[in-house]
């Protein structure tokens, strides 16, 4: 027998586990930067840029191969992302990244858990673990889904956070557009000129490709045939923005399971390929690599994913990862 508690978890029980998994999610990231210290998290790009406009300085010149934060790539991030920043900017890169991972990892807890404990394995599962890792934003702005005014960070991030809006309810739309008018305002203020550099320096991203275009991809327009259900929409609008190609970017689907069994079949599959890429896959180069991680990530995450919404009904039921 199911208890009212675990059915429905008290607001004291969803803080004291969302403290939890924001701490697991800092030991993850601080494990990682232990481990690979020339791969400080994503976080740091935006931190690194918070701290160049505060000096008056263009980031996007900095960051780079061998240049003052070396970096593999160029800088893609808008200067919105630099402006979400700003409040770590005071600290040293490896705290404020830290404590962007716990603010991350235990909003999204909090805001999973608001009707049931259904989607906690999704924080066992190898997406998960590389968003922490990574110091990623797919962690916060997942968390968007239950809790809308995390939405006003959409800006700092647009793809991903243009994907989520749309899928998203009024509220959290509403607080997309606002928090998006205010940081870009707001980084005009900082660097007027930002747009046209960030634009040019896009050119140079050329490891990023909306899943829908990798291998397989075009299966997961079978997500169509339940149009109006949200999770569909969701799961169309993840496909079709442009990403890096990397199995932090699946965290979102995790709002598609409806039980904590199908949870755990997404966890244990998706999870899976990931474990699979260093033995199946034959990349020679980095635009290889992102194309067969892309291809794996649609095999063992969007498919499942996919099917989960097929055997549901074509209507528009309100999910639980919605803020209602």
């Amino acid at each position: 027998m199911i208890s009212s508690e675990s059915r429905y978890p008290s607001r004291r029980s969803r803080v004291a586990v969302a403290l939890l998994i924001g701490s697991l999610g800092a030991l993850l990231h601080y494990i990682k930067i232990r481990t690979m210290a020339w791969h400080p998290g994503d976080f740091g790009l935006a931190w690194f840029g918070a701290r160049s406009l505060l000096h008056g300085i263009n980031p996007y010149d900095l960051v780079g191969p061998g240049r003052s934060y070396n970096w593999p790539w160029p800088l893609v991030y808008p200067a919105t992302a630099f402006i979400v920043a700003m409040p770590l900017a005071v600290l040293p890169q490896i705290p404020a990244t830290l404590v962007f991972v716990f603010v991350s990892c235990a909003l999204l807890s909090y805001s999973v858990t608001k009707h049931d404990w259904a989607r906690l394995p999704m924080f066992g599962s190898a997406a998960f673990v590389i968003a922490a890792g990574a110091a990623q934003w797919s962690p916060l702005f997942t968390a968007a889904m239950g809790l809308p005014v995390v939405g006003l960070m959409f800006a700092a991030k647009p793809t991903i956070g243009l994907a989520l809006a749309a899928a998203g309810d009024r509220r959290l739309q509403k607080f997309a557009f606002l928090g998006g008018v205010a940081l870009t305002l707001a980084s005009l203020v900082f660097f007027p000129g930002w747009p046209r550099v960030w634009l040019g320096q896009l050119h140079y991203a050329t490891q990023m490709a909306p899943p829908l275009v990798r291998g397989g991809g075009v299966f997961v327009l079978l997500a169509l045939l339940r149009w109006r259900r949200p999770e569909a929409r969701l799961i169309i609008a993840l496909a079709c923005v442009p990403q890096v190609g990397s199995w932090y970017e699946l965290l979102p689907l995790f709002l598609i399971p409806a039980t904590s069994r199908q949870t755990m079949i997404l966890a244990s599959v998706s999870s899976l390929g990931f474990v699979l890429q260093d033995h199946i896959m034959t990349a020679t180069n980095e635009v290889e690599y992102n194309q067969q991680v892309a291809a794996l990530m649609i095999a063992f995450g969007y498919l499942p994913a996919v099917q989960m919404v097929l055997m549901r009904p074509n209507r528009g039921d309100i999910p639980p990862f919605l803020s209602q």
